[in-house]
């Protein structure tokens, strides 16, 4: 599992893109941030379908997409947090929440 900031990344099984066709392309924006503006993006080339099919676990409005790597690897930037470096493969994409007391609510960056 990877984490930055708001995002979260979850290594998966291979599976061959389904869905909706997020993005595709360079840069690949997987989060633009609420707060600041900044955006989660990917420089290589990688794909980001959605299939809620493949997310029935994860709670609703959280789930952003699949990533599929098909470099040798690609890195996450941020202008607020160091970069993560995927290797290839494919990996499920969702937003982060911060538990509290009472409530849960979704981080922001």
């Amino acid at each position: 599992m990877f984490a930055q900031g708001d995002l979260l990344i979850e290594r998966v099984s291979d599976v061959a893109p389904s869905g909706t066709l997020v993005q595709t392309g360079v840069p690949l924006v997987l989060l633009e941030g609420e707060a600041t503006g900044h955006c989660h993006a990917i420089r290589e080339g990688a794909t980001l379908f959605r299939d809620d099919d493949l997310a029935r676990d994860i709670p609703a409005g959280l789930y952003l997409g699949h990533l599929q790597i098909a470099a040798a690897y690609a890195r996450v930037t941020h202008e607020e947090h160091a970069p993560l470096t995927l290797p290839r493969g494919t990996y499920r994409v969702r937003r982060q929440r911060e538990l509290g007391p009472r409530d849960a609510r979704v981080l922001a960056d």
